[in-house]
C-alpha cells in the first residue's frame, strides 16, 4: 500500500519542480552583429524601461575626450550594460545591467535585470524579477544605430 502512493507522489513533486522553471528562451538565427560593441547614445539618454521612445546611437571609439555623455556596452550573446559617465561636479552615475536577444533582423528585446545607482544619488540596487523588457525596433544607417520602442 505504501509503495502505490509513493511513486504518484514523487512524480507530482518532479512535475511540479520542472514546471516552476523559468522558461528558456528559443535561440534564433540571426546574426548578432551588436556582440562586443560599445556606443554612445546621441540622444535619448539611458537605455531604461521607462525612458524614452527614440535612441540615436554612434560607435563609441574614444571616451577620453567626452566629459558627459550616457553609453550602452553589448557585453557577449545576450548581456549588456546602460551607464552613464559625468565631467567632475555632476557625481551621480546609473548603471542598468540586463539581457538582450535579437528576435529578428531588425528587432531586439532588451530585458533589465537591474539598476544600480552611486555617487551622490546613491540608492539600493533596483532588481527586476522577472526581468523589465523592452522591444525595439533597429535602424542602422551606416555606422549610425537607431533603437525605437515598439
Amino acid at each position: 500500500m505504501k509503495n502505490t502512493f509513493v511513486f504518484p507522489f514523487l512524480c507530482l513533486i518532479l512535475v511540479m519542480t520542472f514546471s516552476c522553471k523559468d522558461p528558456e528562451r528559443k535561440k534564433t538565427n540571426v546574426p548578432n552583429d551588436l556582440k562586443n560593441t560599445h556606443w554612445i547614445v546621441d540622444a535619448g539618454g539611458l537605455i531604461k524601461p521607462d525612458g524614452e521612445k527614440t535612441y540615436d546611437l554612434s560607435p563609441r571609439i574614444d571616451t577620453a575626450l567626452i566629459f558627459n555623455f550616457h553609453a550602452i556596452n553589448f557585453l557577449d550573446d545576450e548581456k549588456f550594460e546602460s551607464y552613464d559617465s559625468w565631467e567632475c561636479g555632476n557625481d551621480c552615475f546609473t548603471e542598468i545591467y540586463g539581457r538582450y536577444y535579437l528576435t529578428e533582423v531588425n528587432r531586439i528585446e532588451m530585458e533589465v535585470d537591474s539598476i544600480r545607482q552611486s555617487g551622490t544619488c546613491e540608492a539600493p540596487v533596483k532588481i527586476f524579477k522577472p526581468a523589465e523588457t523592452m522591444a525595439f525596433t533597429m535602424v542602422k544607417q551606416g555606422k549610425q544605430l537607431q533603437l525605437m520602442k515598439k
